[in-house]
């Protein structure tokens, strides 16, 4: 019975000293130019929110491997938060404008 009661203890122990990690989307920050996806540390795939958090203006354009614009979207400064659609891997980002614009 003792046995039974110090495993029970032990594994009762265990199991609250479990620490947990906390993962939180790290946010990536694009200024005006042009952007890979392996330059701009941004994934295949992955629905990305974009705001401007700066105070200037800023348009982005998303080229596909074909070079057609798949998205175009003019953000004012200080602006709400865009979904966009999942990036591919030969896409090309353009950030043209003052602001830098934020992908989390």
């Amino acid at each position: 019975m003792k046995k039974i009661i110090s495993i029970f203890s032990i594994f009762l122990f265990l199991s609250f000293c479990i620490s947990t990690i906390d993962s939180f989307a790290a946010t990536k920050t694009l200024p005006q130019g042009m952007h890979t996806l392996k330059d701009s540390g941004l994934s295949t795939g992955i629905d990305y929110n974009v705001e401007n958090n700066s105070s200037g203006r800023a348009i982005l354009f998303i080229v596909d491997s074909n070079q057609l614009v798949q998205e175009s979207i003019r953000f004012e400064p200080n602006s709400r938060k865009y979904t966009i659609k999942p990036l591919n891997y030969g896409d090309i980002i353009i950030v043209i404008g003052a602001g830098n614009l934020e992908f989390s």
